[in-house]
């Protein structure tokens, strides 16, 4: 799974995109560079450390757009991840899958909505504090109208129709809800993103050709994103064509030994690499699954620290480890892992262990299945 992990809010496990070291970058530049041209008089040092600190403001803000995503999805009973924070809102969004088109437009709209009323109210705040004759307020203010700023652009931006921002979650509702067909409203919020991305990308040059650098370099990488996100789709919908049908039953793997919560990491870990990337061990006491780990959570734990780590100690349980049963499709199965970051799954048939899923074997399937049709995912 993308990001690293770094708190848990509200029942969620929040996360930082690799993306968001470069945006923090810019967005401080940026306030700097605008602190120069108005207010020159201000130290340099006070100027990065009042970018800086709208930097993280504006992190928190993406933040709560996000758990604005996760909480009317929680309501609605959807079955919510890890929230990735990216730079653009609707990542948390991004992970989620409705079964009606009226709960995906319902969770796509709730980010924008945070994220305009937290504008609105450091908006009027910031015009407030302007107002006053103190210096630290009009300083205080100033800030509060730059974060007021970002955070109406924010929530309009992601109305745009372009996956994965809201405005393209709301366009494959539109078009789910009219046609009957998810897959169709999926093409259609791709074929959006895909134009509105070559159009970000190309008034980005303009604006880095009439030397606005850095407005023209934010722009061009939000649609080299949205780009991303379209082909991503279209990649998502050709996976979900080739496994139809396929069940979970005819990729487990059956000839897999589960390990005690007691075991230190040092028993299994060479059995876990040579299963190669992806894999996954189911965790077994008193013949019940416990929990799963996979070479993901063994990453996490250096290599020096294996005698004293146990099993239990890494390992990923209930209700993120959510067992399957051999009759489920494959596809659900992907999904799940994917929503989850876990590497694999135990599957249980009438109370009894059967094996594991992994995404070491769903990528041999899918291979196995685009080779048979004579078919390239790109």
């Amino acid at each position: 799974m993308t990001g690293w992990p770094v708190a848990h809010l509200f029942g969620f496990e929040i996360r930082i995109h690799l993306s968001w070291i470069l945006i923090g970058s810019l967005v401080t530049v940026l306030v700097v560079s605008q602190l120069e041209a108005n207010a020159p008089t201000i130290a340099t040092p006070m100027k990065w450390l009042t970018g800086a600190v709208i930097a993280v403001a504006f992190f928190l803000s993406v933040l709560a757009h996000e758990l604005g995503h996760g909480i009317v999805a929680r309501r609605r009973g959807l079955d919510v991840g890890p929230i990735t924070v990216f730079f653009f809102g609707g990542s948390a969004s991004f992970q989620l899958e409705s079964d009606r088109p009226r709960d995906e437009a319902a969770v796509a709209v709730a980010g924008p909505l945070v994220s305009l009323a937290i504008g609105t109210v450091l908006a009027v705040a910031g015009v407030l504090a302007q107002a006053a004759g103190d210096e630290t307020l009009r300083a205080a203010g100033l800030v509060a109208l730059v974060l007021a700023a970002l955070n109406l652009i924010l929530g309009v931006a992601n109305l745009v129709p372009a996956y994965p921002l809201d405005g393209g979650r709301l366009v494959r509702a539109i078009f789910w809800a009219r046609t009957g067909d998810e897959r169709k409203g999926s093409r259609a919020s791709a074929t959006s993103g895909r134009y509105v991305g070559w159009v970000l990308v190309g008034g980005g040059l303009a604006l880095m050709l009439l030397g606005e650098t850095t407005d023209g370099l934010m722009l061009g990488l939000s649609g080299w994103l949205l780009g991303s996100a379209s082909r991503a789709i279209n990649r998502r919908l050709a996976v979900q064509e080739l496994i139809e049908g396929v069940r979970v039953g005819d990729v487990v793997d059956r000839d897999v030994t589960t390990v005690s919560p007691q075991l230190t990491v040092d028993t299994f870990a060479d059995q876990l690499m040579e299963r190669g990337e992806g894999s996954a061990l189911p965790v077994a006491r008193d013949d019940q699954i416990v929990g799963v780990v996979g070479s993901t959570q063994l990453r996490r734990v250096g290599r020096r620290s294996w005698a004293t780590t146990r099993a239990e100690d890494v390992m990923v349980g209930p209700p993120s480890m959510a067992a399957l049963a051999p009759g489920d499709s494959l596809w659900s199965a992907l999904d799940r892992l994917r929503r989850t970051g876990l590497d694999g799954l135990p599957v249980i048939e009438a109370g009894g262990f059967v094996g594991v899923v992994t995404r070491r074997l769903i990528a041999s399937a899918i291979q196995d299945r685009a080779k048979l049709r004579g078919v390239t995912i790109r």
